[in-house]
């Protein structure tokens, strides 16, 4: 995958899951920031305190990356939370606000103190979503695939809005994927169960979802901007 000479990138959510193993791959030939509200030891990369609740913090986080990096070559914004599913007659309005208020504003406050660092290295931006947004969400609640389904616009908006200053916005679209915290929650009859009626027959690596957003980012990705990459294992046609 090619690179511009180390280029800088920023991962938000960065401490667990899929965002983690994206930063600890782009890690080996760029420099990485991993923002999140818990500060982690990751060798090759750096941390950034972000609670993407706040305004203000994530304004600091980007104040202080600035000074740390100068520059900033792409966002890769993989923060998100999941709610139970239930009725929509029994949601309440907080549990609501804060679904969105992680999955979607949490996205466009980066997106917005961002921008200038993305406007001058004319850089790249993925938005982590979910095969929730393209059809439903067996397991979570209502909040979760709306929050996912506004996902898919702020990402195409972005794109159109930003295209005369060649940054390019796209979004990947992951179905289940085993992450460790999967594996701590989900009993392993449960995954096979799942895993059965996966055309491939198997839930995706953390490694299968990197690789896409490390093509996203790369030098190797020119022309697509407001796209958006399915890796579901057959589950879902677009």
């Amino acid at each position: 995958m090619t690179f511009l000479s180390r280029s800088v990138f920023l991962i938000v959510g960065g401490t667990s899951g899929i965002g983690l193993h994206t930063a600890q791959r782009l890690s080996q030939k760029n420099k990485v920031f991993i923002a999140g509200r818990r500060e982690i030891f990751e060798p090759r990369c750096d941390f950034l305190a972000m609670d993407v609740l706040e305004e203000e913090s994530i304004c600091q986080a980007f104040e202080e990356l600035e000074n740390r990096s100068g520059s900033l070559d792409g966002i890769v914004y993989s923060a998100g939370i999941a709610a139970p599913r239930q009725s929509i007659t029994e949601l309440q309005v907080r549990d609501w606000e804060r679904v969105f208020h992680t999955n979607v504003t949490g996205a466009m406050l980066c997106l917005k103190y961002g921008y200038p660092l993305l406007k001058k290295s004319q850089g790249k931006v993925v938005l982590v979503n979910s095969i929730a947004a393209r059809d439903y969400s067996l397991f979570s609640g209502i909040q979760y695939t709306t929050s996912k389904a506004a996902l898919t616009g702020l990402a195409r908006q972005a794109a159109a809005e930003w295209a005369h200053d060649g940054i390019l916005v796209n979004s990947i679209y992951p179905s289940m994927t085993r992450t460790p915290m999967l594996e701590k929650n989900v009993p392993q009859n449960k995954i096979d169960d799942i895993e059965s009626e996966i055309p491939l027959r198997r839930i995706a690596s953390q490694d299968e979802i990197a690789a896409a957003i490390e093509f996203l980012l790369s030098g190797e990705n020119t022309y697509m901007t407001g796209c958006g990459i399915d890796l579901n294992g057959g589950q879902y046609f677009n």
